[in-house]
């Protein structure tokens, strides 16, 4: 237990009142207490662009009353139950009172200037009858889920609650992204992703702001960094900000399917819905985009709509999100041949998507008057898909096309090779009976290469004519007949001159 002094120590263990040397000894070995001093975070925006503050939202505070099962903090009267199990680490910020504490295997108290407990004697007054109130574990908020993280495009934005509305893959911060943990909180996050790091700007912890690798690594192999960070990945810093004033890309595509495992998409009021690049949802609603030249600053522009549209009365409920996206190209809608860099704007209004329309309308008409000084080459609202439309079936009617094509094209060279052969057609009446496919190409190939074939081995009977006497033994020169079309056999049971059919 390693506290900042022994008279704390003895203060906290005195007023506890923990009984028993086994509960004592997990005290002393789990629990430490810092005192934190109210700092607030204090970074520059110079030399950034495109650079967003993502603050996590839960907490593993003692005085938030949504981490106790029983929805209150617990009072003098009242039994605190950690789980033994549970890796935990609490932040302290006020002086509680309780009739006994029941600590884990593994954890920290982080006790704030002044925090504390004290056990109060017989039933609490204040508190009515004591009941068992235990502290909820937070293994399972996961770094990846967009609806635990708020964006800001400055810190005092982020403490004045003026929160950006972001596409699902942006609410996560990105790679040139502030990671902000509030100063006076603790917290537990499972950083569990698709690959081995996750790389952010900076992130800041009680107050103190790491964005040195070496440091942060540091700080995550300690007791606290270690409760507070667990999963298969681990979070680096020291991740350049974003030196492009058209944007930079979010980096999160990667993990798009665990983003969006951890989301629920609400039914829709709209006729025909809209699946922006990098969200998770189909919305109701409007998506502009924007092409653009090297002069385009996308943080001036995001400015310029806030000022004159979304300050206008009629746009209080709208929510905008703009962001750099690569856009994925396709030859004839097809095939996949590369990406190209365009800017996203999407507008919800979260009704039937028709104020959305409208300011979609105007900012149209804003580019077209004021677009060659903004550094927008053009601009475009993107139409809505066909209600029943699905990527998915669009997928699997290419792929089918794709697959006759190739049987058809398996089936074409086996023919050629002559490996499959194609059976000759019957003759039709009154019509002269058709040349097999073989023979076809047969003719096609003695073409080929001016008449110079094959013949194989070398036949007695048939390609040298005066060796039939020495093979009289197999057959008769009776029933052999030579004319100048080649060598015929002479079946005895015809009769050449019989002219008599009897019908």
């Amino acid at each position: 237990m390693n506290f900042s002094s022994k008279q704390c120590c003895s203060h906290v263990c005195h007023k506890v009142g923990i009984k028993g040397h086994n509960i004592f000894r997990s005290l002393a070995q789990t629990f430490k207490m810092l005192k934190v001093a109210q700092v607030l975070l204090i970074c520059s925006l110079v030399g950034a662009t495109n650079a967003l503050y993502k603050q996590w939202i839960p907490d593993t505070n003692y005085e938030n009353k949504t981490n106790w099962d029983k929805g209150k903090v617990p009072c003098g009267s009242d039994t605190v139950q950690f789980s033994s199990q549970r890796k935990v680490s609490v932040f302290v910020e006020t002086t509680h009172a309780v009739q006994e504490m029941v600590l884990p295997m593994d954890g920290e108290l982080i006790l704030n200037s002044g925090a504390g407990f004290y056990v109060v004697s017989g039933q609490d007054p204040d508190c009515g009858a004591g009941v068992r109130t235990e502290f909820k574990h937070a293994d399972l908020l996961q770094w990846f889920n967009p609806a635990l993280w708020q964006a800001a495009a400055t810190l005092n934005d982020l403490q004045d609650g003026h929160f950006l509305f972001s596409v699902h893959e942006e609410s996560v911060p990105c790679q040139q992204d502030d990671v902000v943990f509030k100063a006076l909180s603790s917290f537990r996050v499972d950083t569990s992703s698709s690959q081995t790091t996750i790389p952010v700007k900076s992130v800041s912890v009680l107050g103190k702001v790491f964005d040195s690798k070496s440091e942060f690594s540091e700080y995550l192999s300690s007791q606290s960094g270690l409760l507070q960070f667990h999963g298969s990945s681990s979070v680096t810093v020291g991740n350049p900000s974003c030196g492009d004033a058209t944007g930079c890309d979010c980096g999160n595509s990667v993990n798009h399917e665990r983003i969006c495992s951890t989301v629920t998409c609400g039914t829709l009021s709209c006729e025909k819905p809209l699946l922006p690049i990098g969200h998770c949802c189909e919305v109701c609603g409007a998506i502009i985009v924007i092409h653009y030249s090297d002069s385009f600053n996308l943080e001036n522009y995001r400015g310029r709509i806030r000022h004159l549209f979304l300050s206008l009365p009629k746009y209080e409920s709208i929510q905008l999100a703009m962001s750099k996206i690569l856009k994925p190209q396709r030859l004839m809608g097809i095939i996949p041949f590369g990406s190209s860099p365009e800017i996203q704007v999407v507008i919800l209004d979260g009704e039937t998507g028709k104020l959305s329309e409208a300011l979609a309308q105007d900012m149209i008409k804003d580019i077209k008057s004021h677009g060659s000084n903004l550094g927008i080459a053009g601009a475009e609202i993107q139409p809505a898909r066909e209600p029943g439309s699905n990527t998915g079936t669009v997928v699997g009617a290419v792929f089918g096309v794709l697959l006759v094509v190739a049987l058809i094209v398996i089936v074409v060279v086996l023919l050629h090779k002559g490996i499959v052969q194609m059976p000759s057609m019957p003759s039709m009446p009154s019509m002269p009976s058709m040349p097999s496919l073989s023979r076809f190409r047969r003719n096609t190939d003695v073409d080929d290469l001016d008449g110079a074939t094959d013949r194989g081995f070398d036949n007695p009977i048939f390609d040298k004519p005066d060796m039939l006497n020495n093979i009289s033994d197999l057959y008769s020169t009776d029933s052999i007949s030579m004319t100048q079309t080649g060598v015929h056999f002479i079946n005895p049971a015809y009769d050449e001159n019989e002219t008599d059919f009897t019908i």
